[in-house]
């Protein structure tokens, strides 16, 4: 399996993850370096675009905000930006979204919770938030705020399938940072507990159905090592991303809770 050069000092925290993948990668040496790391805040669309114009075979885009330069991006580029979203990355959110296909069409119901720190940018944590819900609960069809205050952001919505949507966005130090979604039908429904991007500790979801309740197995992974991950697939050659097309199609509903 070939080895990518990687830039680990603009990142905090990247060293770690780089060594922790199942590919030897290298420090970057007097060329670009193959997987880009760039930061989510706003402009990082531009510093993709560059990063990949100079020889980036991946970009990952660390929690990443609005950016109103995403609509920008070459169509050679988008495929191979990954955005590291703190919760929605989670291996745990695919393995929930593999389980609630067959309950969306069903449900009466679809929430999220997201406890976040102090010094945590409600703005862009929805976006995460909203990430997580359509590939989980299905695509969210309408947005709306109801309460916001220092602390806490309270909206509601729907999905696509007619299923009422509530999201609540709360800062607290009181507790480990943490998504929480959850989908009900009339006969059961589905759980899953995202942890903080900072622990490997893995999600937890659980599934009811008639016959019972059922723990599902998750990978001890925190969401930003499975960006890299991805990352390292893309450079490969294994696969694409489709994370701007979602964003695209996500980032208007964010605009319109934002008023």
């Amino acid at each position: 399996m070939s080895a990518f050069s990687v830039d680990t000092t603009h990142t905090a925290g990247l060293a770690e993850i780089v060594a922790s993948l199942p590919l030897s990668l290298s420090p970057v040496g007097d060329g670009p370096a193959q997987l880009a790391a760039v930061a989510g805040s706003p402009g990082w669309a531009q510093r993709a675009m560059e990063a990949a114009d100079g020889g980036a075979l991946a970009v990952v885009v660390g929690s990443p905000q609005t950016d109103d330069g995403v609509a920008a991006l070459a169509s050679e580029t988008a495929p191979r930006v990954v955005l590291a979203w703190d919760f929605a990355a989670n291996p745990g959110v695919l393995a929930a979204a593999d389980a609630a296909a067959p309950l969306r069409e069903s449900a009466v119901l679809a929430e999220a919770t997201l406890a976040v720190p102090s010094g945590t940018d409600l703005d862009a944590a929805l976006l995460d938030v909203l990430v997580a819900v359509d590939r989980v609960a299905g695509e969210p069809a309408s947005l709306r705020s109801l309460h916001r205050g220092a602390n806490s952001w309270h909206l509601a919505g729907g999905t696509r399938s007619g299923a009422p949507l509530a999201l609540s966005l709360v800062v607290t130090d009181a507790a480990s940072a943490s998504l929480r979604l959850r989908i009900l039908t009339d006969d059961g429904g589905l759980t899953a507990v995202v942890p903080s991007p900072d622990t490997a500790a893995p999600a937890e979801i659980r599934v009811v159905a008639r016959d019972g309740e059922r723990l599902l197995p998750t990978l001890w992974e925190t969401s930003r090592r499975a960006s890299w991950r991805r990352a390292v697939a893309i450079a490969a050659g294994d696969t694409i991303s489709g994370d701007i097309a979602e964003l695209h199609r996500l980032t208007p509903l964010a605009a319109a809770a934002l008023g």
